[in-house]
Formats: C-alpha cells, sequence, structure tokens
C-alpha cells in the first residue's frame, strides 16, 4: 500500500488573501487611531487656551473702567507696558505670542502655552433699558486665542461703566 502525504499549509492564494486582509484592518485602524490622536491634541490645545484667555481677561477686568488720570486713549500709551495699564481701555489691541506669552508680572508661562498668539480687542457698547430714563455705556472686552492661525477660543466680557 502506497501512502500520499499531504501537506498542511497555506497555498499562495490563502496567503495572499490574509495579507490583503491584514493591510486593509491595519488601515482602518490606524485611521481611527489617528483621529482620536487628533481630537486628543484640538481637546488639549482648546483646554490651553482657555486658561490663556480666562488669565488674560482677569487680568483686564480687575482695572477700572475710567482712566484715573484722565487720559482718554484707548490703547497702552506709548511705551507703555501691561503693568502702566491702568484701566481696561488701554488693553485695546494688546497681542502676545507666539513664544513671549507671559502673566501680568512678566513671567514666562510654560513651553506648553507659548504656541498660542493672545489679541485684545475692546468695542464701545451701550443700551438705553426701558424704564430706566438712562442710557449705559460700556466696553466689549475680547479676548481670542489661537494656534497656527486657527482661532480656538474667544472670550468675551461687557465692563459698564
Amino acid at each position: 500500500m502506497i501512502r500520499v502525504r499531504t501537506r498542511r499549509g497555506f497555498t499562495a492564494i490563502e496567503a495572499l488573501f490574509a495579507a490583503v486582509l491584514l493591510a486593509v484592518l491595519t488601515a482602518a485602524v490606524s485611521g481611527a487611531l489617528m483621529a482620536g490622536r487628533q481630537q486628543s491634541k484640538l481637546a488639549r490645545d482648546t483646554l490651553s487656551a482657555s486658561f490663556l484667555a480666562q488669565a488674560l481677561m482677569d487680568e483686564i477686568m480687575r482695572l477700572p473702567f475710567d482712566d484715573p488720570t484722565g487720559d482718554k486713549t484707548v490703547a497702552l500709551q506709548v511705551g507703555g507696558t501691561r503693568l502702566s495699564a491702568n484701566n481696561i481701555g488701554d488693553y485695546s489691541g494688546y497681542a502676545d505670542g507666539p513664544s513671549n506669552i507671559t502673566d501680568i508680572a512678566s513671567n514666562i508661562y510654560p513651553d506648553t502655552y507659548q504656541g498660542f498668539t493672545r489679541t485684545v480687542t475692546t468695542t464701545a457698547v451701550s443700551t438705553s433699558p426701558s424704564g430706566w430714563n438712562k442710557t449705559l455705556n460700556g466696553l466689549l472686552v475680547t479676548v481670542s486665542v489661537s494656534r497656527d492661525g486657527v482661532e480656538l477660543l474667544k472670550l468675551q466680557r461687557i465692563a459698564w461703566q
């Protein structure tokens, strides 16, 4: 009696099919992982932008509405710094970053925050609530934070006179 040996293993077609299937699955999984990584980076950047915007807004809103010296200039005076700002309007047009973001005492923030840019704008606003017989004037203060030219966050507050 002659025994026929059968070999067990993959044929070339089966191996090719397995390789194609593995490539397709790897591409699908890596695409999902990359999307998750991008979302994670956006969330981290938005959280950092929120901190930077709130810190600058708190710094601005601690100041009085009117300049104590009576100056009506709405921007930092020539040669002025954030330390010399004495009213909310002094911050109009202020910008910092990237690579030079500091707190009010000129302490440099950690490298995590140095890729961001912060800008401040102020816009005059007024309203006449019915029954008050008075017009209220104020400034809409907007702090915008961006990274790589993309605005991540805009924080707004109204300071009333």
